[in-house]
């Protein structure tokens, strides 16, 4: 179990980098539609992995739209 929790650790730490990136990008980016497709699967990812209660320990226990607004 525990290098299920090391992957699922790591998967939301690299997601979370991936995304706080696309974010400083995103609105200077002439692929502005590409890079919102990307926030719209990361955050999807994180919010089926919320789903989990013991995942939410793991540095997603927060409201993800509003840290990572999808407008």
């Amino acid at each position: 179990m525990k290098k299920e929790k090391q992957t699922i650790e790591m998967l939301i730490r690299i997601i979370h980098t991936d995304l706080q990136e696309l974010f400083e990008v995103k609105e200077i980016s002439e692929n502005r539609d590409f890079l919102l497709g990307q926030i719209y699967a990361y955050v999807e990812c994180l919010e089926i992995l919320q789903l989990c209660p013991a995942f939410r320990r793991l540095g997603i226990d927060y409201d993800i739209e509003k840290r990572y607004p999808l407008k």
